[in-house]
């Protein structure tokens, strides 16, 4: 050997590479990215529907700036009343031997789970908050896991997803269709300091360069661009310059059927891949529908059928307003050669708090 590599080395160097965690999650997170380009757009209009935002092109002609939250109005009604309360199925057992195990994992789902799986928030706010964000974006996410609390609780948990931080398979039509999905997070420091110490055998690595390397750097997360935004961040919040070693930090997480793989994309480091602990060949991420399509990963959504009608009612509303506001203060057409300076009234006191015209003035004279 002449310490060269030929050709064919090369090859199955690049392949090697191409095949990587690292870069097939950011190829895969790149290719749903673009995927989904047209749906961010809809999204954002969803969002000013939503939020009370007038979007219609009369409104923004208009001095009356109104809006008939109807559309909302009526999502939330219908979530509130859907998810008035939790779930009320109970387990049955199948056999009088089985009685007593049915009796317990009943109490431990009222009196233990329904009541600590409140990672974000409480289950029942999740459970509403799931079924209203189906309305204006046609779906939303849910990553069902096992957790391990500080406090002491031990058991499944949901955690909500940002509608802009999931990326499907590309190509799939629902998650039962789908070989993976991707999941974006946004983790601070401290998440990354307590990894510190985490056995090799549950999949982490890397830990000490990633720490290395978050430490001089801010959280990405107060960077992204209104791609990666709802409306009501980019209107709402101003972007900061965190310190560095603080912020939120951008993870990745590759989830197969049968692979879990975490990649931090600051420190440009995979630090996680473990086979699927919930050993059940499926995807640890649920997703509620507002109307579901054969032919669309992401459904659509009833705020895209009510849509026009409600940008027509914002319309009327406030032409109707500034029809009024015409009526009762109507414009003045004032003929400016016969209103007297104020340099010639010399004194003259002001009649019903108008000044008097100079052609009434010399007629007094």
């Amino acid at each position: 050997m002449n310490g060269h590599k030929t050709l064919k080395d090369v090859f199955f160097i690049y392949m090697a590479v191409k095949e990587s965690p690292k870069n097939q999650i950011l190829n895969r997170q790149e290719a749903a990215f673009e995927y989904l380009k047209e749906k961010r757009v809809i999204w954002d209009k969803m969002e000013k529907l939503n939020h009370g935002m007038l979007a219609d092109g009369i409104s923004g002609e208009t001095k009356s700036q109104v809006f008939d939250h109807r559309l909302s109005t009526l999502n939330d009604e219908r979530a509130n009343r859907v998810m008035a309360q939790l779930p009320l199925g109970k387990v049955r057992n199948l056999s009088k031997n089985d009685k007593g195990g049915s009796l317990l994992m009943n109490l431990i789902l009222e009196k233990y789970v329904y009541k600590k799986a409140n990672a974000q928030f409480p289950l029942l706010t999740k459970l509403r908050m799931i079924d209203r964000d189906s309305g204006p974006y046609g779906n939303t996410f849910a990553l069902v896991d096992w957790d391990v609390k500080e406090n002491g609780y031990v058991g499944p948990d949901m955690w909500l997803l940002n509608i802009r931080d999931v990326f499907p398979q590309v190509g799939a039509v629902s998650l039962e269709d789908s070989d993976y999905i991707i999941v974006r997070t946004w983790r601070p420091y401290s998440f990354f300091k307590g990894l510190k110490g985490k056995k090799k055998t549950e999949g982490y690595k890397n830990i000490s360069k990633l720490l290395s390397k978050l430490q001089d750097q801010t959280g990405s997360k107060d960077g992204r661009d209104s791609e990666n935004k709802t409306r009501r961040e980019e209107d709402q919040y101003p972007e900061v310059s965190p310190a560095k070693g603080t912020g939120y930090f951008e993870v990745l997480s590759q989830y197969e059927k049968e692979t879990w793989t975490d990649y931090c994309v600051d420190a440009d480091l995979e630090f996680r891949q473990r086979d699927n602990p919930q050993e059940n060949s499926e995807l640890p991420v649920v997703c509620k529908y507002s109307i579901p399509l054969l032919d669309d990963f992401m459904g659509t959504s009833k705020f895209q059928r009510g849509a026009s009608m409600q940008n027509v009612t914002n319309s009327v509303w406030n032409l109707y307003l500034d029809a009024v506001k015409m009526s009762i203060f109507p414009p003045i057409m004032v003929n400016k050669d016969n209103i007297a300076a104020m340099s010639l009234l010399n004194g003259v006191q002001l009649k019903n708090g108008l000044l008097e015209t100079k052609s009434k003035m010399l007629s007094n004279q």
